[in-house]
């Protein structure tokens, strides 16, 4: 027991309970349905955690992060439950109320950092810091990995954090394995994508862009970029957010703005934008705006509401969710 004890003494467990009750209306040409129930928004899901580290000495240290997603309002997200579900999510991805998510381990050192398994993308991360309402957001959606983007978290991947050249100045690049099968000679690798992003942070200032390259067939590739830029004015923080994906003749694009207000332990937040998407010839818009309050209860606990619009040409999406979010 004290062996035991003593191995895992530098290792933590956390995570999330976010629960909110939710509702989504859809109005169509043709017909309009609606959907009620409990689900988590804020942080996107519940999730549990463990992570911990180990110092090799020579100012080397080994670390390594296993996350799962929680399904706390049931206990099962699988095949037609979860699908006819418009609140919880897709079908895909979920057994048993458990989801993958960050899966990773690594070394940092005066080299560098490197990890490796599953993880956010820098296209992600960079979409949501221009938008208070981080995964929830209109720029999560729009710019980052609903809209114009890709998933949020990429499995296989290979992550290279550069040290610290510039102050402010963050450089990674990444490398994403598709582990394809293939029996021909010369395998295409479907799947595989290299990466990069650049940030910059001082003061009340954040600026980064990302850029993806994935090979999609043997003769096309599709290419994803991210641009954001945020600033801090003290009463009110303002943010915009760019990303685009292209394959051949077929893009989708985004934009979208974001007004973060505090007002001690409440913050008011704002975001719209637009996805421009052409996959047969004529470009379809559909526009996003979602408006959110946020209440820190303590450091540990936070009440919010939210409510948001999507609108298409033919096409109308309206939500609102009151929850309780629990870290620990």
């Amino acid at each position: 027991m004290a062996a035991v004890t003593g191995a895992m003494a530098d290792v933590t467990i956390y995570g999330t309970i976010d629960q909110a009750y939710a509702s989504q209306k859809l109005s169509t040409s043709t017909s309009t349905s609606k959907v009620t129930g409990i689900a988590g928004v804020q942080n996107g899901g519940s999730s549990i955690g463990f992570k911990g580290s180990e110092d090799l000495g020579g100012g080397m240290k080994a670390y390594f992060q296993q996350e799962l997603g929680l399904s706390t309002d049931s206990n099962d997200r699988t095949g037609a439950t979860a699908g006819a579900n418009a609140i919880d999510g897709s079908a895909t991805g979920f057994l048993n109320g458990l989801e993958n998510r960050n899966s990773f381990v690594g070394l940092s050192g005066g080299f560098g950092d490197v990890k490796l398994g599953r993880m956010y993308n820098m296209a992600f991360y960079n979409a949501i810091s221009a938008d208070p309402l981080g995964y929830s957001g209109v720029a999560g959606y729009a710019v980052g990995y609903g809209g114009a983007g890709g998933a949020q978290r990429q499995s296989n991947t290979i992550l290279y954090t550069l040290p610290t050249i510039v102050a402010g100045v963050g450089i990674q690049v990444a490398k994403i394995a598709g582990e394809t099968i293939t029996t021909t000679a010369a395998p295409t690798k479907t799947g595989d994508s290299t990466s990069y992003g650049v940030t910059y942070a001082a003061g009340p200032l954040y600026a980064g862009i990302t850029g993806e390259t994935s090979t999609t067939t043997a003769t096309t590739k599709t290419k994803l970029s991210t641009t954001t830029i945020t600033y801090d004015l003290g009463m009110v923080k303002v943010g915009y957010g760019a990303g685009k994906t292209t394959l051949g003749t077929t893009y989708s694009k985004a934009g979208a703005v974001s007004l973060t207000v505090p007002f001690g332990a409440l913050t008011l937040a704002y975001s719209s934008g637009d996805v421009k998407t052409n996959s047969t010839g004529t470009e379809v818009k559909t526009k996003v705006s979602q408006y959110g309050a946020m209440y820190a209860l303590s450091k540990r606990t936070m009440g919010y509401a939210q409510s948001g619009k999507q609108s298409a040409t033919a096409t109308n999406l309206s939500t609102y969710a009151f929850g309780i979010l629990h870290n620990f």
